[in-house]
C-alpha cells in the first residue's frame, strides 16, 4: 500500500483496546463459523475444503453432543475455548521494501499485532525491564511500544478495488528469544546474572519467564495469530479473498531474507487453515522478475 492509504486507514479502524480470546486448535471453531451461515448438512461440511477441521477433537465432541445430521449458526456459538489465553490486538504499519512484495512508493504494510496481557506486564516490571530496552524484541520489526508487549505480528498487503489481501508474514520474536537467552543464561552466565542489551539480569528471571509465561504460549502462539489476522480482515476490513506466501512465493518477491523464516510458517500453518496452492497472485502483486520455477502462492476464500 501507499503511505497515505495506509495512515487513512489506519485512522478508520476501532482505537482502544481490542481483546482477542484464543485456545488451541479454537482456528477450527472460527472457520466453521464462517461456513455455517444458515442450517448445513454435516455431511456437506465434510465434503467441502474445510472437512478436515471436522476432525479436530473439540469439534467432534460437539458434533457428538448434538446429534442429527443438521448444523444450524446458533448451535456453533455453544462451543468455548479450554485453557485459553487472552491478548490484546494493536495495528501499526511497517515500510520496509526488501520484506515486502511490492516496491517503491507501495511497499507499506498494515500489521496486526497479537500482544500480551497484564499478567506478563506485571512480571517484566518485577525485574525493572524497561520499555526501550526489552531483551527480547528487536526495535527494527513492528512491535508495539506500549506497556503490553507483542507476542507476534502479522504484516498484510491488500487492495480494496478487487477485494484482495496478502498475508506477507507472520512471525515472532519473544517465544525465539525468550528461549534462547534461557539457554545463553545457563551455558554463559556466572551462575547468578546474565547480561542482555547491556543490563545485568538475575538467570532466574529467564527461567520465571520462559517456564510460567512464554512456553505455554509457544505450543500455539502460529495459530493464534492466523487466526486473529483472518478474523480481522473479514470482520473488520470486510476482505475475504486472502492470498498467503509460500516459501518460494516469499524468496521469489522478498529475495533472500524471506529463506531465513521457518517454512511450517508457509506450509503447515496455512494447510491447517485451509489454504490451497493457487497458480494465481494477488492482482497488485507484480510479475516476478527472478527466475524460480513454480512460486505459487496459496489461497482461501472466506
Amino acid at each position: 500500500m501507499k503511505q497515505s492509504d495506509l495512515e487513512e486507514l489506519i485512522d478508520c479502524l476501532p482505537s482502544g483496546r481490542s481483546l482477542y480470546t484464543y485456545g488451541k486448535d479454537w482456528y477450527a471453531i472460527e472457520l466453521l463459523k464462517y461456513q455455517i451461515t444458515q442450517p448445513t448438512r454435516i455431511q456437506q461440511l465434510r465434503e467441502s475444503r474445510f472437512g478436515k477441521l471436522m476432525q479436530k477433537p473439540k469439534v467432534r465432541q460437539w458434533l457428538g453432543a448434538l446429534g442429527g445430521s443438521t448444523i444450524a449458526p446458533q448451535d456453533i456459538n455453544l462451543i468455548y475455548p479450554e485453557e485459553a489465553e487472552t491478548f490484546r490486538l494493536a495495528v501499526d504499519s511497517f515500510d520496509g521494501w526488501i520484506q515486502t512484495t511490492r516496491k517503491n512508493k507501495q511497499c507499506w504494510n498494515l500489521v496486526l499485532q497479537l500482544n500480551l496481557n497484564e499478567s506478563d506486564a506485571r512480571f517484566l516490571d518485577q525485574y525493572n525491564v524497561l520499555r526501550e530496552n526489552d531483551p527480547f524484541e528487536w526495535l527494527c520489526h513492528p512491535v508495539s511500544r506500549s506497556r503490553h508487549r507483542t507476542l507476534a505480528w502479522a504484516r498484510i498487503d491488500l487492495d480494496w478495488e478487487s477485494g484482495e489481501v496478502l498475508i506477507e508474514e507472520i512471525q515472532n520474536d519473544r517465544i525465539r528469544e525468550a528461549k534462547s537467552l534461557l539457554h545463553s543464561a545457563k551455558k554463559h552466565g556466572d551462575g547468578q546474572t546474565f547480561k542482555r542489551w547491556g543490563t545485568e539480569y538475575p538467570v532466574k528471571f529467564f527461567e520465571e519467564y520462559w517456564n510460567k509465561h512464554i512456553q505455554p504460549l509457544s505450543r500455539f502462539w502460529d495459530e493464534a495469530m492466523l487466526s486473529a489476522t483472518l478474523k480481522f480482515i473479514r470482520e473488520e476490513l470486510g476482505l475475504r479473498s486472502i492470498f498467503y506466501h509460500t516459501p518460494l512465493s516469499g524468496s521469489a518477491y522478498k529475495g533472500e531474507s524471506a529463506q531465513d523464516a521457518p517454512k511450517s510458517i508457509y506450509t503447515k500453518l496455512p494447510q491447517k487453515f485451509c489454504f490451497e496452492l493457487t497458480d494465481q497472485r494477488p492482482c497488485f502483486a507484480p510479475k516476478v522478475h527472478r527466475k524460480i520455477p513454480h512460486a505459487h502462492f496459496l489461497h482461501l476464500q472466506l
